[in-house]
C-alpha cells in the first residue's frame, strides 16, 4: 500500500516479475576488494586494500532485470502481504506525532524495496516534489562526490594530501583525502562533544564569526592536536573542506567547459554557480537526482551540511549506494567505494562510523549513540540534524527515507533508529542467489581502501 499526501491509503501497481538470479552484466574488474568464504549466509569477510575487517559486509544486490531504473521515476510496487500491515502502522504512527513528541514531526517517508516504490507518505504541506534540507546527510553525498571524482580520474590517490587552504609548511596541509573522509583528520574541533553552544565549532563556523567564510574559520581556529588517522572526531568542518577541495579538483579539469556553456553577454558566472553546474552534470544528473547544494558567501560548497532535494531524490541517492555505485549498467562510483563507506573508520575510538556514513556496531557496545542497537546489523545510513535519515539495508534490499523536524534529544534519535529498523525487520531477507560479486570476485591490485 501507499499513503498519499493526505494520509489515505491507496493501492500501488506491483513491480514487474523478476528473475532473482539476474545480475548486472556490465561489471568492471574488481579493483578494491574480494569476498572470501560465506559467513552464516552473510557471504564473506572483506579485505580492503590497506586493512582487513573481521566484520562481514552483506553483499550488495544487482538491480532487478525486469524493473526500470528510477532515473526518471520510480516503478511502484507492493509490499509482501505479511509486511504491509506492519509498515503501514509504523508510517501512520510517525505521521501522527508533533514536534514536541517522541520522534518529532515527520514530513516525508519513502520506502524502496527491490527497486520499487512500495510506500510513500507526506505531512500536509509537503509532497513528492518538495525539496527538503539534508543537514548532515550532505556528508554522505560529498563522500559520493569524491568517489565520482576518483571514477572520472580527477583524483588519483585518496592517500595523497587533499588540496586545502593551509600554508605548505602547515602540517594540516598533509592531511589526506582518506583522513578527511573518515573524520580522522586530527584537528582540535568540537561539535558533538562541545561543552556549550558558545564553544561549539559548528555553531561558530556556520552562524557566528565563520558564517561568511568557513575556510577562514578552519584556518584560524582549528589547529592539529592528533596524528591524522588515529582519532575519530565528528566534523562538519572537515566535510566543508572536502567540498572546497572538490571545487578545486573539478575546476582544474572541467570548469572552463561549464563556464563557456554558462556565459552570456553580461557576466562571467560566479564560482558557486559553476560548481552547481558541475555537480549537476557530472554527478546528480547521472542517476536522475535533482539536488541543490548551498555555498557560503565566499563561494565554498558546504559539503558537510547543506544539500536540498525531494524525498524521492534522496531515495535515488540511497539506491545508488544499495546498488554498489552502479546505475543503468554504468559504474558511477569506483569498485569498492560503497564498501569503503560502510566499513569502520580505522580509528580505535569509534565503531559506528565508516567514511561519510553511519554504520552499525554489529552487536557490540556502541562507541557513539548515533547508531541503532538492534538488527539488522548490515544497515548503514546517512543522518542529518533534526531527524533526516537515508536508511540502507542490503540484507533486505531496502532504502528508507525519513525527513522531518525533531529535537536532537537522545531519546528522539533512539526512537528514529528503532523505527527504521522495525520497518526493515518487517521485510523478508533477500535471496543470497541475488547477491552480486560475492564469492566470485577475482583478486586484483586495490585502487581504493
Amino acid at each position: 500500500m501507499r499513503i498519499n499526501p493526505k494520509g489515505k491509503l491507496k493501492s500501488a501497481n506491483p513491480c514487474a516479475g523478476r528473475d532473482p538470479s539476474t545480475a548486472i552484466t556490465s561489471r568492471m574488474n574488481v579493483k578494491a576488494h574480494k569476498w572470501i568464504a560465506a559467513v552464516s549466509g552473510v557471504c564473506g569477510v572483506l579485505f580492503l586494500g590497506f586493512t582487513a575487517t573481521a566484520q562481514p559486509l552483506f553483499p550488495l544486490q544487482s538491480h532487478p532485470a525486469d524493473t526500470a531504473w528510477p532515473t526518471q521515476q520510480w516503478d511502484e510496487g507492493s509490499m509482501p502481504a505479511e509486511t504491509a500491515p506492519v509498515v503501514d502502522a509504523l508510517i501512520t504512527k510517525a505521521l501522527s506525532t508533533e514536534k514536541e513528541e517522541l520522534m518529532g514531526e515527520t514530513r516525508a517517508i519513502i520506502v524502496i524495496h527491490e527497486g520499487c516504490l512500495v510506500a510513500e507518505a507526506y505531512r500536509d504541506g509537503f509532497g513528492p516534489d518538495t525539496k527538503q534540507i539534508s543537514w548532515s546527510m550532505a556528508k554522505s553525498i560529498t563522500q559520493a562526490l569524491v568517489g565520482r571524482a576518483v571514477q572520472l580520474g580527477y583524483i588519483d590517490d585518496i592517500d595523497a594530501p587533499m588540496p586545502v587552504p593551509f600554508e605548505a609548511d602547515d602540517p594540516r596541509s598533509q592531511i589526506t583525502w582518506r583522513h578527511w573522509l573518515t573524520m580522522t583528520d586530527g584537528l582540535d574541533y568540537k561539535e558533538v562533544n562541545a561543552p556549550s553552544f558558545a564553544e561549539n565549532d559548528v555553531v561558530n563556523m556556520m552562524y557566528g564569526r565563520g558564517k561568511f567564510d568557513v575556510l577562514a574559520y578552519a584556518d584560524a581556529e582549528l589547529p592539529m592536536i592528533h596524528t591524522p588517522g588515529e582519532v575519530w572526531n565528528y566534523s562538519t568542518a572537515g566535510y566543508h573542506l572536502i567540498g572546497r577541495a572538490l571545487q578545486r579538483t573539478f575546476f582544474d579539469w572541467i570548469s572552463d567547459e561549464i563556464i563557456l556553456e554558462s556565459m552570456n553577454d553580461t557576466a562571467i558566472p560566479r564560482a558557486d554557480s559553476v560548481m552547481s553546474e558541475i555537480l549537476q552534470k557530472y554527478h546528480f544528473a547521472t542517476f536522475g537526482m535533482d539536488a541543490q547544494p548551498e555555498f557560503d558567501t565566499s563561494g565554498t560548497f558546504l559539503g558537510g551540511s547543506l544539500v536540498w532535494a525531494s524525498a524521492r531524490d534522496f531515495a535515488k541517492f540511497g539506491y545508488l549506494y544499495l546498488r554498489d555505485g552502479v546505475w543503468e549498467g554504468e559504474r558511477l562510483l569506483p569498485e569498492g567505494w560503497v564498501d569503503f563507506a560502510r566499513t569502520k573508520s580505522p580509528a580505535d575510538n569509534v565503531n559506528v562510523y565508516g567514511a561519510g556514513w553511519w554504520i552499525m556496531a554489529n552487536g557490540e557496545p556502541r562507541s557513539h549513540a548515533q547508531s541503532a542497537n538492534t538488527l539488522p546489523w548490515d544497515a548503514f545510513h546517512a543522518g542529518g540534524h533534526e531527524g533526516q535519515t537515508i536508511w540502507i539495508v542490503p540484507s533486505k534490499d531496502l532504502v528508507i527515507v525519513r525527513l522531518g523536524l525533531m529535537s536532537n534529544a537522545a531519546e528522539n534519535w533512539e526512537a528514529l533508529y528503532e523505527w527504521n529498523q522495525e520497518i526493515a525487520r518487517a521485510f523478508p531477507d533477500v535471496e543470497v542467489s541475488r547477491a552480486s560479486e560475492s564469492e566470485s570476485a577475482p583478486e586484483s591490485e586495490p585502487i581504493l581502501p
